[in-house]
């Protein structure tokens, strides 16, 4: 965008390289790894429960993240659509399918659909939260205009992508009744768990969420 003021150019930059996703993806897997690594025997039976949903919404996360950004970086090489900055090459809807090559390789925004998978995988574990999780998404995939990287279907696509693929996983952890399941209405709800957090740092230290030895 030429008319973008040049001063707030490094900011949307910072803001678009959140889209990468690495942030949450290492967040996720480092509590995935802890997961595994915690003595569950040590641990009582409640707050086995609790931990084993936070490692439920660290992987439903992790996939959501992880699949929505790979499902939108196949499909952008395979469709091959040419970025901006080759308008006056190529003009808007230019294609080169399957060159692989990062110029070509504008629809969908790949940012976008880590930024609709972010969004949405988070507003699902923390609902109460969502009215900060999308507006920040809507940003990160903002931001991928404003630095010049991609058309504005590009972008739509590129959210669409990721927010649906951080649903479908929703739907396939209800099935295996991870994390959600479906209420008498068929409609996709999270499972409760109120004060996981308090009795997971109860365990850590050493309080009344570690079982005594008999």
């Amino acid at each position: 965008m030429k008319d973008f003021p040049a001063e707030l150019r490094p900011f949307a930059q910072w803001i678009t390289d959140l889209g990468e996703g690495v942030e949450i993806l290492v967040t996720s897997g480092i509590v995935l790894i802890l997961s595994v690594l915690v003595p569950s025997s040590r641990l009582r039976r409640r707050v086995v429960v609790g931990a084993n949903s936070i490692t439920a919404a660290a992987a439903f996360i992790f996939l959501s993240v992880a699949g929505g950004g790979l499902t939108a970086a196949l499909v952008k090489n395979v469709i091959g659509r040419a970025r901006p900055k080759l308008l006056e090459t190529y003009g808007h809807l230019h294609f080169e399918p399957l060159t692989f090559d990062s110029d070509f390789a504008a629809f969908p925004s790949g940012h976008s659909a880590t930024a609709g998978a972010m969004a949405m995988s988070l507003a699902l574990v923390f609902p109460r939260l969502r009215s900060l999780f999308i507006p920040v998404g809507v940003l990160i995939t903002l931001s991928r205009q404003l630095v010049g990287a991609h058309w504005p279907s590009d972008t739509l696509m590129g959210w669409a992508v990721g927010a649906a693929f951080a649903l479908w996983m929703a739907h396939v952890f209800a099935r295996r009744r991870m994390m959600f399941f479906y209420d008498r209405d068929g409609c996709l709800r999270r499972k409760e768990g109120r004060r996981v957090m308090q009795a997971l740092w109860k365990a850590a230290t050493g309080g009344a969420g570690v079982a005594k030895p008999a």
